[in-house]
Formats: structure tokens, C-alpha cells, sequence
């Protein structure tokens, strides 16, 4: 009975050995086997490219072919093509029921409004004492002469308003816009002092920052990790022919100025001839090269983990809170 366990046991632990290895392997294989990649354009006349991306001995394979307008882009997998832009996408057609419902019974009942009650007059609720002629006669004559004394009053408050609140107003409207005026101009030029002085705060922070011998050497340091993953990345082989001319003698030869730094990387393997007097563009560039997981992840990791990297982080960070 021991020894059948001891071999379930045995059986168990060779199976996940050999799925570690498996994975091992399969880990192994992605960080350093290679992607590898090629490129070849020519334009002038037309417009024509030809690049594929390959992995693993073109067991993962993709690949585009252009030529003028026409593009075609397809991708293999183990020999299978998974992807074709040219292949027909089948179009799934879905039937829709469409169910109509009309409403043929129409209600031809008449509409017969209520009939609304007129309205009754109001009836006094209140009922009041009786009185005699005089006294009526002395209330309306009483209500007339306070009316009179009232319009008067009105009238002369109205002229006494027209003739001296004329003026007050057109003052008081005057004295509003000249102060609104110059509390306006004050206004404008304080939030431009407050800008200058905030600008020159933000100039000064980042010279600072600058100017600090860590914050060299984190800058340096990190220059240095991204120039070696450039150099990983961008193609180990190249060649490229080139006439260029833009027609202005000037502007093409500031351009060869500047296309001259890729002869300090390249050398020999560009060909580069200006123009000095046609505008024209015509060449052929063919590009080789690889990228392993395994080198960009030891730069990166190795950025990360410095010192000199972190502490230009963290003063980066506090620059960015300040400004």
C-alpha cells in the first residue's frame, strides 16, 4: 500500500516538473528568442512597401505589401493564416420581423362637454348697518376731496422729481462709470503683476531644479538608458538612397545639415544627394534589425531601480506640486 502511494506520489511530482519545465521554457523562449523585422519602401514615381514582423522562426508571421493605394495586410499563425485583409468578411444576415399593428376601430363617440353652470353672482356675505342719505352724501363728498388732495400732492412730487432727480441721476450715472472705469483698469493691471511674478516664481523653480547636481545625474543617467534602448530597438542594417530637393537652395541644405547627423550612426550606408534647384523627393530604404524582451526589460528594470533615477522622480514630483 506505501509503495503505490509513493508512486501516485512520484507520478504526481514528475508531471509538474515537466509542466515547470514547460512553462520554464516557454518563458525562456519569450523573453530571448527575438522579434525580427524588415522593411522596404521606395517612392518617387509610386509608393511601394513591403514589411514583415516574424517570431520564433516565422512560426508567428505578419506581413503588408502596399502598393499605390493598394494594401493588403495578413498574419500567420503555425502556418495558419488567422488574418487576411483581403478576404471577403462574410456579412451575417439578420431578418427582422416587422409587425404592424393598426387600429382600424376609430371612436366615433361625440364628445359632449359638460355643461358648466353659470356662474352666480356673488352675494355679499357681510351685511351692513343701515344709513341715511346725509351721511352717504358726507362720506362721498369726504373721499372725493382726499382724492383731489391726493393727485395734487402726486403732482408735485413728480415735477420736484422730474426737475431735480434729472440731474442727480445723470451724476450719479456718470460718477458709476468713471469708478468702474479705473477699478477695471486696476484690476487688470494687478492680475498682470500677479501673472509676471508667477511666471518668474515658475522660471526660477524649474532652473532650480535644474541646476541641482542630482537632478544632472539622474537626467544623465536616464538619457543613457533610453540612447541603449534606442540603439536595441531601432535597425541594425540599413541602407538608403536618397535625391531630395525642396527648390529653395536655403531650406535644402538646412535639411541636409540635418540628415547629415544619420552618417555618424549609419555611415557608409546612406546615399544622400540634394537638389539644389528642383523640388523632388525620390529614394529606396531597406531596414533590417530585432528586438529581444530580455534586453528592453533589463534597461528598464535597471532605470527603475537606480538611485539616481528615483531621486529625480521624487524632485520631479515636487517640482510639479509647487509649479
Amino acid at each position: 500500500m506505501l509503495s503505490i502511494i509513493l508512486l501516485i506520489l512520484k507520478i504526481i511530482g514528475i508531471t509538474l516538473l515537466i509542466i515547470l519545465g514547460i512553462l520554464l521554457l516557454l518563458i525562456a523562449v519569450v523573453l530571448f528568442v527575438p522579434v525580427r523585422y524588415r522593411v522596404k519602401v521606395e517612392h518617387g514615381d509610386a509608393f511601394a512597401l513591403d514589411g514583415c514582423v516574424s517570431w520564433l522562426f516565422h512560426l508567428v508571421h505578419a506581413r503588408i505589401d502596399q502598393t499605390g493605394k493598394n494594401r493588403r495586410i495578413w498574419i500567420r499563425i503555425l502556418g495558419f493564416l488567422i488574418y487576411d485583409s483581403e478576404r471577403p468578411v462574410k456579412k451575417s444576415v439578420k431578418k427582422e420581423r416587422m409587425t404592424i399593428k393598426r387600429s382600424d376601430d376609430k371612436s366615433g363617440a361625440d364628445i359632449i362637454d359638460d355643461e358648466i353652470p353659470e356662474a352666480e353672482e356673488d352675494k355679499p356675505d357681510i351685511k351692513h348697518p343701515e344709513k341715511t342719505a346725509e351721511k352717504i352724501k358726507e362720506e362721498k363728498a369726504d373721499i372725493k376731496n382726499e382724492a383731489e388732495v391726493n393727485d395734487i400732492d402726486r403732482a408735485i412730487d413728480n415735477e420736484n422729481k422730474d426737475n431735480d432727480g434729472f440731474l442727480l441721476r445723470k451724476y450719479k450715472k456718470v460718477k458709476n462709470r468713471i469708478k468702474d472705469f479705473f477699478q477695471r483698469i486696476k484690476r487688470k493691471l494687478m492680475n498682470f503683476i500677479q501673472k509676471l511674478l508667477n511666471i518668474k516664481h515658475k522660471i526660477s523653480l524649474i532652473l532650480d531644479f535644474m541646476r541641482d547636481d542630482i537632478n544632472r545625474e539622474g537626467f544623465r543617467h536616464t538619457y543613457n538608458s533610453i540612447k541603449k534602448l534606442l540603439k536595441h530597438i531601432l535597425p541594425r542594417k540599413i541602407k538608403s538612397r536618397l535625391i531630395f530637393g525642396t527648390g529653395d537652395p536655403c531650406s535644402t541644405g538646412q535639411l541636409l545639415g540635418v540628415l547629415g547627423i544619420l552618417y555618424g550612426i549609419y555611415g557608409d550606408n546612406l546615399q544622400i544627394t540634394p537638389d539644389f534647384e528642383n523640388k523632388i523627393c525620390i529614394g529606396s530604404h531597406y531596414a533590417k534589425g530585432r528586438i529581444r524582451i530580455w534586453t528592453i526589460l533589463i534597461i528598464v528594470i535597471k532605470l527603475l531601480l537606480d538611485k539616481r533615477f528615483k531621486e529625480l522622480k521624487m524632485n520631479y514630483q515636487l517640482l510639479k506640486e509647487a509649479l
